[in-house]
């Protein structure tokens, strides 16, 4: 009987799944089109916007907005942080994350503009 309640307990214990956080895909942020140029918030670069020519269909620039910082032992795709939304407000490109932080791109200079949230996304 022992030797019988062993082995039970051995094969729940090897029948317990290990549970993996795993996040579906981002959703595609639609692209803002002004002129021929198509600003764009790529999933493989997260964090990142692009510029591209539409009637060469070639990059022109990519823009660091945000930065990610993972903390190590935890699962990285639930930490990740991606683009939502992306606007144009006059001259800037207005963008919002998963964390709902928000930024401000100067589409002539470049630069970021935080506006709520953190430029270092951290969990």
């Amino acid at each position: 009987m022992q030797r019988f309640v062993i082995i039970l307990a051995v094969l729940a214990v090897l029948s317990v799944s290990t549970v993996h956080a795993k996040r579906g895909a981002p959703a595609k942020v639609p692209p803002v089109t002004v002129g021929e140029i198509e600003y764009r918030a790529p999933t493989s670069q997260m964090g990142c916007v692009e510029a591209w020519d539409t009637g060469s269909d070639e990059m022109i620039w990519r823009r660091q907005i945000y930065v990610v910082k993972y903390t190590v032992g935890l699962e990285r795709d639930i930490q990740d942080v991606f683009i939502t939304a992306l606007a144009l407000k006059d001259k800037t490109l207005v963008l919002s994350n998963e964390r709902k932080s928000e930024y401000e791109l100067d589409l002539d200079t470049l630069e970021v503009k935080l506006l709520k949230g953190a430029l270092v996304e951290t969990k």
